[in-house]
């Protein structure tokens, strides 16, 4: 795992920055109330799992990186690269149902190189 680098609301604060977005406009894209969202860009809470991930992808930035991690800010859709499914409103049985078929076709993918 990544180390942590940087804190959570500098990332946010730099992201916004770079993006050039305002927080009225995060908050109307994310669905994040503006008092939720100006305690993260202050430093006084982090956002839960749910929230990073609004926005993250309200930013077009890894998730990882926007947490403070030692990644790249950009999104690198490649190969290699583990995503992230939102699962939400999906039950225990349906997400397991999705960790078979992706390891099905991890393994269909061996066997073509085989």
């Amino acid at each position: 795992m990544s180390e942590l680098v940087d804190t959570f609301s500098n990332r946010l604060n730099n992201a916004m920055r770079i993006r050039n977005i305002k927080a009225t406009e995060l908050s109307l894209k994310t669905g994040i109330a503006k008092s939720s969202l100006s305690e993260y860009i202050n430093g006084k809470y982090e956002a839960k799992q749910d929230g990073v991930y609004l926005l993250a992808k309200a930013l077009n930035v890894n998730e990882a990186w926007l947490m403070g991690c030692d990644v790249p800010m950009e999104k690198n859709f490649d190969n290699n690269q583990e995503y992230v499914i939102d699962t939400r409103g999906l039950t225990h049985e349906e997400i397991e149902s999705i960790k078979r078929y992706i390891e099905f076709i991890k393994n269909e993918k061996k066997n073509d190189k085989k």
